[in-house]
């Protein structure tokens, strides 16, 4: 028995399709306030991912309550003030801890 094969008109395209994964990656957030998803992409191949959030080790700000949103800090504003990282840095943070070259 075949399997029906999806509709390749339907196929989306490779921008499509990493925004996909970044937007399932941004799930994993740990930030209370927004979720963001990051993808590392180099000729159509995934190298590495990430999402905004604590450092690995540190506590969650679900576990810990949000500084920013505790004080009322609109979106946008006091970033200094916040205990997490952009979901790009923690790319580049997963790439180098694996020897990932990223360049280019």
């Amino acid at each position: 028995m075949e399997t029906a094969v999806p509709h390749l008109d339907k196929r989306p395209s490779w921008d499509e399709y990493f925004m996909t994964l970044a937007n399932e990656v941004a799930t994993r957030t740990t930030c209370m306030r927004r979720a963001v998803g990051a993808v590392i992409v180099k000729d159509r191949r995934i190298l590495a991912t990430g999402y905004n959030g604590v450092p690995t080790g540190m506590r969650h700000c679900a576990e810990t309550g949000c500084l920013r949103q505790q004080l009322g800090v609109p979106s946008g504003q006091r970033h200094e003030i916040c205990r997490g990282l952009h979901a790009e840095q923690n790319a580049i943070i997963q790439a180098a801890r694996y020897g990932i070259n990223i360049t280019g």
